[in-house]
Formats: C-alpha cells, sequence, structure tokens
C-alpha cells in the first residue's frame, strides 16, 4: 500500500539510504509505483532510489548500467551511482 511505501522510504531516509535494493519484482515495482503515488498525493520529495541487487551485483562485476538494464526502472539511479563512484 501507498502507506506502508512510504514508510519505507521514510526509514531508508532516516538511515542515511540512498537506494533500496530489492529481490522480487513484485516489491521492486510495488516501491516504485506507489512511491510515485504516495509522494505526489503528499508533494513529499525523496531521494531514495529503487534497483533490483542483481542490477548492483552485475555492476560489481564491471557489466554497464544499460546492460544490467537500469535505464528501464522508474525511479532513475544512474545519475546517483555515477556520483558514487559505481558507474
Amino acid at each position: 500500500s501507498t502507506k506502508l511505501v512510504l514508510n519505507i522510504l521514510e526509514a531508508a531516509e532516516a538511515a542515511g539510504a540512498d537506494i533500496i535494493a530489492t529481490e522480487c519484482p513484485t516489491c521492486h515495482s510495488g516501491l516504485e509505483m506507489h512511491q510515485i503515488r504516495a509522494l505526489k498525493r503528499l508533494s513529499k520529495d525523496t531521494n531514495v532510489k529503487v534497483v533490483y541487487f542483481t542490477q548492483l551485483l552485475g555492476l560489481a562485476m564491471g557489466l554497464s548500467p544499460r546492460k544490467v538494464g537500469l535505464h528501464a526502472n522508474v525511479s532513475q539511479s544512474i545519475p546517483l551511482l555515477k556520483e558514487r563512484g559505481v558507474v
């Protein structure tokens, strides 16, 4: 639900997280889609991005952001990952 996603995002921000890494497609799409709805409804913004842990693993193994599918994610994490020196 939207409220649950807001709680997750707020907890991630409070912990200083920039990215939430998911392992399941349902969790990933739920976080991304509810994040958009929740933030619009509450006129809030967040810098927390959502990626699959396998995308981060692929980057660590030297694959390109495109090869691991980061361009297809709703929350655009590539600028943040570039800023952090990951890609």
